[in-house]
């Protein structure tokens, strides 16, 4: 199973990175030019990090269908 979503894994693993990288370098509240930099930077790497995710649940959904959970076949 882990070779069938190796992709996803990777890809994954590289938005947790940048993301934990971009919590681990926020800039001292003290010096408003850099925090307004950093949250700028932070604003547009979350649109970009939103439409990786949505790629990777596309493959995903692509590999392994979401199955029907209706219930034909309800007890009497």
């Amino acid at each position: 199973m882990a070779d069938t979503f190796k992709v996803e894994i990777e890809k994954l693993d590289d938005v947790y990175n940048e993301i934990v990288e971009a919590v681990l370098n926020k800039p001292e509240t003290q010096d408003y030019e850099n925090a307004r930099i950093y949250y700028e930077n932070v604003a547009t790497r979350l649109n970009q990090w939103a439409l990786e995710l949505k790629d990777i649940k596309k493959s995903l959904e692509a590999k392994e269908p979401v199955k029907d959970i209706t219930a034909e076949n309800r007890p009497a």
